[in-house]
């Protein structure tokens, strides 16, 4: 979550703290107004795409994208957020991205992206990885850079403008990890066990 912010992805705010001789990581509540028991209100991605719990697998990007353009204020910028985030999620091994961890608030009129969440880097058992969506309409879903650059249209890009997202993206990464760690309070052998696993693991950068 922090290295997002890094990135420049909306994200959650969050801190890391200690509590009973553990850590904790705690998250802003972003669905508060400021009101005393007022919240705004929120629907999932799942929502959106009017599925159902169990058919969360069938949720995809494109699908996305195109209520996005229908029915968000903002479409062009959201749909720049929402390539970044894919990117972000694939350079740091977020394979969880399904539908219910996307969501937009809703003000009885419009819809507009929340701050992202639930960023996780999953363990991988192996150099192959796929995304919780398919990004592209021929159900392009493997968490590699290249192919989601070349799925720029799905989110009203064109393609220099998706490669300029991911060397950006690629560039922070780089340069603000071990600051990242550090300020989140990784060990070196936690670090060093996720560079180039979950963060910048080697398969991203394939093109199959």
């Amino acid at each position: 979550m922090a290295l997002a912010a890094r990135v420049g992805v909306d994200v959650a705010r969050t801190q890391v703290t200690r509590a009973l001789g553990r850590d904790a990581l705690l998250v802003e509540r972003f669905d508060r107004t400021g009101v005393i028991g007022q919240r705004r209100m929120m629907v999932s991605a799942l929502t959106m795409l009017g599925m159902d719990s169990m058919q969360f697998r069938y949720a995809t990007y494109h699908d996305l994208a195109d209520v996005i353009r229908a029915r968000f204020i903002n479409p062009d910028a959201t749909l720049r957020e929402l390539f970044a985030r894919i990117v972000f999620n694939i350079c740091v091994g977020n394979t969880d991205d399904h539908a219910r961890n996307h969501a937009a608030f809703w003000d009885g009129e419009h819809l507009s992206l929340t701050p992202a969440y639930d960023l996780c880097p999953q363990v991988r058992s192996g150099g192959t990885a796929t995304q919780g969506m398919a990004i592209s309409p021929d159900g392009f879903r493997r968490s590699q850079l290249a192919g989601t650059v070349r799925a720029h249209a799905t989110c009203h890009l064109t393609r220099d403008q998706a490669q300029d997202i991911v060397d950006a993206t690629l560039a922070t990464i780089r340069a603000e990890w071990v600051e990242v760690a550090d300020q989140v309070g990784l060990t070196k052998v936690e670090r060093a066990w996720m560079w180039g696993r979950q963060i910048l693991n080697d398969y991203i950068f394939h093109d199959e």
